[in-house]
């Protein structure tokens, strides 16, 4: 059987590449043959992220402040990932430089990711195949997927909520990740959608991530580029890591005040989650790693993603994680969670995910 995934899997992001990963090589676990698809672009209907112009003077200025060194250095890095990318890491998911916009497959499934957060201003627009619309398949699924911070008031106020309704209607069956989502799918298609866990729980990485990586004694912090970067949240890291003796590494992403920055592969950054003596993240995917593998961890959630992050702490019953005053870091990363109930649900979600994935497409499940 012949399925195509419609993912996020050109973003440069560690989380989307190892969903992305983690579905296609569980549906080929269960006997399928897949591929991906790529977005086809929309229409730009949104202007929330407008970057204005800046006056040549002030870049000029910029160039030659204090943290010129430390910008050029990010710079780098940001090259350097990119290129990795594109170079190394989009081959593994089989993804060619020629974008694939054909969906003649068997059963198109989309997902996992913020497949459904449509009132964004994004690279690739308006992308209704995203939503279900204009897939040339016998039959379109989700998984796992998510509506991000997109909600009906948006979609309302920028008239879009028929559109998005109509679309979604092509969809067959519909699989969501959390609990905002599914009421989102409820309101605009009346369909009860099925809950299920990221990718990434259910895929043991094993024989892909690296036994050894070459630090030990350390601190990891895993946010967006430098998006960490208030003074009281900075010094409380480094207050708690001086205790402790520990470096403060940032994998894969950049931190300016980090002691070390690391680029490296996604499989090599599941290792350093797993190695990692604490975590300090304020991602979604963060957070799944910190679960998979059961560490100390702090979680700094912001607005843009409350709904999603929120609910996956409170879902596997560990929202005492959540830093709600900074002063409380210290605390919260010292203490150890009790995964007893975590760890359980992980297995159950797999097989309820295995069983939604095989009787939405028709697959024979050999996977226990």
């Amino acid at each position: 059987m012949k399925i195509g995934i419609l993912s996020m899997q050109r973003v440069i992001n560690y989380g989307s590449f190892l969903q992305a990963f983690a579905l296609k090589e569980t549906l080929t676990q269960l006997g399928a043959d897949c591929s991906f698809i790529d977005i086809k672009p929309g229409p730009r209907i949104f202007n929330n992220n407008v970057r204005k112009k800046k006056n040549k003077i002030i870049i000029y200025l910029e160039r030659i402040d204090k943290y010129f060194f430390k910008r050029i250095k990010h710079q780098i890095f940001i090259r350097k990932r990119k290129e990795m990318f594109f170079n190394e890491f989009f081959p593994i998911l089989g993804l060619s430089k020629k974008p694939n916009y054909n969906s003649n497959y068997d059963v198109v499934v989309i997902g996992s990711d913020e497949v459904f957060n449509c009132a964004r201003d994004v690279e690739w627009g308006f992308a209704k195949t995203l939503l279900g619309e204009g897939l040339n398949s016998k039959k379109v699924i989700t998984y796992a997927a998510s509506c991000g911070h997109t909600t009906l008031e948006q979609l309302e106020k920028f008239g879009l909520k028929s559109v998005v309704s109509n679309a979604m209607k092509n969809i067959d069956t519909v699989s969501v990740r959390d609990e905002n989502t599914k009421n989102f799918v409820k309101a605009l298609t009346n369909k009860e959608a099925c809950e299920n866990v990221d990718p990434v729980f259910i895929y043991d990485f094993k024989e892909k991530v690296p036994d050894k990586i070459p630090y030990r004694n350390y601190i990891l912090v895993y946010a967006y580029d430098n998006r960490i970067n208030d003074m009281p949240t900075i010094n409380e890291i480094r207050a708690f890591s001086r205790k402790k003796n520990k470096k403060i590494i940032s994998a894969g992403v950049y931190q300016n005040w980090a002691d070390l920055n690391i680029l490296c592969s996604p499989f090599e950054l599941l290792a350093y989650f797993r190695d990692a003596d604490y975590v300090v993240t304020d991602t979604f995917h963060g957070t799944v790693f910190s679960i998979k593998y059961n560490k100390q961890f702090a979680t700094i959630v912001r607005d843009s993603n409350r709904q999603k992050l929120g609910y996956l702490l409170k879902k596997f019953r560990l929202s005492d994680r959540e830093i709600k005053d900074i002063n409380e870091m210290e605390l919260i990363l010292s203490t150890k969670p009790n995964y007893e109930y975590a760890n359980k649900l992980i297995k159950i979600e797999k097989e309820k995910a295995i069983k939604y994935l095989c009787e939405s497409i028709g697959l024979k499940s050999s996977l226990t």
